[in-house]
């Protein structure tokens, strides 16, 4: 249980304003672009005001496993029915076999642009930080964790008296939310401060847990682009490209997006190219880079969508095959971007976006997201 110090306020007080050293807990060793570039800017929002900022090598052991070759306890789940074994195999093998680099593109990004700490686990998380900032990410998705809550990421690991414990922007699906009720009113007295990165869950986490619960941005739209300054490739800056990210997909969707992508190129112009992104294919540094210089962006994710808006990229959202994801519609809908919510059906055009009103909505959003910071971090 955490060392919860009720005596701690005025601790907390007299640290806040002052250089502290703070540590982030997060999903920083996924091997997915969005969770490792949410950190790198949550470490260099708070490195900006004067935190000594360290990335805790919590070894989440979901995580772990999941990036092993055919982990047996994977294997065991997905074992309920023969496609899903068949799948999950497919799976492993493309991402092992078919694309060996895969997991070198993370490493190599978290080894240079975060400043991670030695490696730990639950048991032995290094306990000499002043404050510990846990998330953004999606750290209260049961689905993001083999189907369990890991207390780490709900704020209850010892720490020394006087630490301050902070949630910022942790993401969740409703239906995770509603599963953990029960236990709720019991974590949320673990953070000094909570909040969560959709309104939805930030609603339903303070009424089932009887306490307060602000809503903030995800890091990557506290940013403004000389903070990717470092991770840009100008390679692709000659290039005319449409390009292409789409995330969970299935057999009757997968294609979908490119052929919306191609019918888009066509009309840009004969040279003009597509680039479908992928994890398989392309260093985290191109994934940045590819937003930055593209003509136009076709994507069904959340982070897509994001560096999209951050670069003045125009462009269009498409559904998941559940439908449109509550995270990017939540987002477009609160900076008066819903026209970009299209459908497979719709004939999508190159135009240009003005982004001032996008940009005047997300200004305010920022202020209050960084009101947070100020308020509870320094």
């Amino acid at each position: 249980m955490a060392l919860q110090g009720v005596a701690v306020e005025g601790v907390h007080k007299k640290n806040l304003g002052k250089q502290m050293k703070t540590g982030i807990l997060t999903f920083h060793r996924a091997h997915n672009y969005g969770a490792v570039l949410q950190c790198y800017a949550l470490q260099e929002i708070l490195k900006r005001r004067g935190h000594e900022v360290h990335v805790i090598d919590y070894r989440q052991p979901w995580i772990e496993e999941f990036y092993k070759f055919l982990s047996w306890r994977i294997l065991r789940m997905k074992a309920s029915s023969v496609s899903g074994l068949v799948d999950y195999v497919k799976s492993d093998l493309k991402k092992f076999i078919v694309s060996p680099h895969r997991k070198s593109f993370f490493e190599d990004f978290r080894s240079t642009y975060l400043n991670v700490t030695s490696p730990c686990g639950k048991i032995d998380l290094p306990q000499d930080f002043d404050c510990y900032v846990i998330g953004s990410d999606q750290l209260w998705s049961l689905h993001c964790l083999g189907g369990e809550t890991d207390d780490v990421y709900m704020g209850d690991f010892p720490h020394m008296e006087g630490s301050r414990v902070i949630g910022y922007a942790i993401s969740a699906d409703l239906k995770s939310v509603e599963e953990i009720s029960d236990r709720l009113p019991e974590w949320r007295k673990n953070f000094d401060a909570l909040s969560m990165r959709e309104k939805e869950i930030a609603g339903k986490v303070a009424g089932l847990s009887g306490s307060p619960c602000d809503v903030c941005l995800d890091p990557t739209l506290l940013t403004d682009p000389e903070i990717w300054d470092p991770v840009i490739d100008d390679r692709w800056a000659s290039r005319k490209y449409v390009l292409v990210y789409e995330v969970r997909w299935k057999k009757d969707t997968r294609g979908l997006l490119k052929k919306k992508a191609e019918e888009l190129a066509a009309q840009i112009g004969e040279d003009c190219e597509v680039i479908v992104l992928s994890g398989m294919r392309y260093p985290v540094k191109d994934f940045v880079s590819l937003f930055k210089y593209a003509r136009h962006v076709v994507t069904t994710s959340f982070h897509g969508i994001v560096f999209s808006i951050l670069f003045e990229t125009p462009f269009h959202a498409l559904p998941l095959w559940g439908g449109y994801d509550l995270r990017y519609k939540e987002l477009l809908q609160s900076l008066g971007a819903e026209d970009r919510l299209v459908d497979f059906d719709d004939v999508l055009k190159p135009e240009q976006m003005d982004f001032t009103e996008i940009h005047r909505r997300l200004g305010e959003r920022q202020k209050a997201s960084l009101e947070f910071i100020s308020k509870n971090i320094g």
